[in-house]
Parts: structure tokens; C-alpha cells; sequence
């Protein structure tokens, strides 16, 4: 049992290592031997924990949902009603607080690779299906509280997150302008009156 948590511990440390590294300098320049000079260890210790690269970058994809979850789920589920819980999250997304928690380069990065290694892709996946059933279960029990019917959890997940995603691919390439504030207000109204409820008031 302590070895097995000694070996998880060390496998996190590793992956916060090779975070830093690929938000430093890219996945071009996450090599073992970068990833083990930021550790302070030898390249070769990585090798008992990580197979390959593939396998620590897949792995690294885990781990990024694993830091957007810390910033709001445990707070998330602390709030009594489901229309208040989906507020949250809505706003912690339009705010790009939860998207921000990853670094752009580290999760892009990987994105990348998910294109051409079918391992990855499969990893990467993990992401959105992960984001997909945060979502329709926000949905869904916002639906049953306020007695709205006709809604589709599922394939509003999927709408909602490809609304926040296309907004944070603009701000990664334009930054925070004037438009993009006013895009992401239009995108929460639209939203709202899918979901059938009043417009909450922009925090």
C-alpha cells in the first residue's frame, strides 16, 4: 500500500514537472531530460514510472482536468440549488477563470498531438467527455428544479462546449479586447434563453 502511494506521488510530481516544462517551453522542449533537470533527478528515473513521452504526455492530459476541476467542482457542490451551481459554473467558464487555470500552451500543445496519435486523441477525449457530463448533469438538474421539460442535457453539453471553446481560442489569439466582452456576453444570454430562464446579472 506505501509503495503503491509512494509511486502515485512521485508519478503527480512528475507530471507538475513536465506541466511546467511544456508552459515554459512547449511540447518541443518537454524531453526527459528537461522534464528530470526540473525535477532535479536523472532523466533514466522517469523512465520507471512513464514507459515514453507518449505515455507521460497522455497521462499529462488526466492531470489538466484534474487542475480545472480543483478550482470550482469542490465549491460547486456546496451550493443548495441546481440554477445557482449552473450560474457558477457558466460564469467561471465565460470568465475563462476555468479555462485559464491550464495553461494554453501545455493543453494546445497536447491538443496538437491528439490529431496525428491516436492515443492521445483517445486521452483527449477524456476531456471533453468529462466536460460533457459536468455540464448535462448541471442541465439536467436544473431542469428537474425548475420544472422545464423538453430540454436535452446531452446535446446542450455539447453546445456549451463548443461555444466556451471557440471563445477561448479567441481570446488565445486576440487577448481580452472590447468585442470578445461583448461576444461572451451575447454567447451567456443565448445561453440562458436555451435554457429557457431569466438572464442572470454578469458578476
Amino acid at each position: 500500500m506505501g509503495r503503491k502511494d509512494k509511486s502515485e506521488e512521485r508519478r503527480k510530481e512528475i507530471l507538475e514537472a513536465c506541466y511546467q516544462v511544456v508552459a515554459k517551453s512547449g511540447l518541443e522542449g518537454a524531453t526527459l531530460k528537461s522534464i528530470g533537470r526540473e525535477m532535479g533527478v536523472a532523466p533514466s528515473l522517469l523512465m520507471h514510472y512513464f514507459a515514453s513521452k507518449e505515455e507521460l504526455i497522455q497521462s499529462l492530459v488526466d492531470f489538466m482536468i484534474q487542475k480545472m476541476d480543483s478550482t470550482f467542482l469542490e465549491r460547486m457542490e456546496q451550493i443548495p440549488t441546481a440554477r445557482e451551481r449552473l450560474e457558477l459554473f457558466l460564469e467561471k467558464n465565460l470568465s475563462f477563470e476555468l479555462p485559464d487555470a491550464v495553461d494554453s500552451k501545455v493543453f494546445y500543445g497536447a491538443f496538437y498531438l491528439s490529431i496525428s496519435d491516436e492515443r492521445v486523441r483517445q486521452s483527449f477525449r477524456r476531456v471533453y467527455d468529462h466536460d460533457r457530463a459536468v455540464i448535462s448533469r448541471l442541465v439536467s438538474d436544473y431542469a428537474a428544479e425548475a420544472g422545464i421539460r423538453d430540454l436535452h442535457p446531452d446535446l446542450l453539453a455539447i453546445q456549451v462546449v463548443s461555444l466556451i471553446e471557440g471563445l477561448y481560442l479567441y481570446k488565445v489569439v486576440y487577448g481580452n479586447s472590447r468585442e470578445l466582452r461583448a461576444a461572451v456576453e451575447g454567447v451567456r444570454q443565448m445561453i440562458w434563453r436555451h435554457l429557457a430562464g431569466p438572464v442572470p446579472v454578469a458578476k
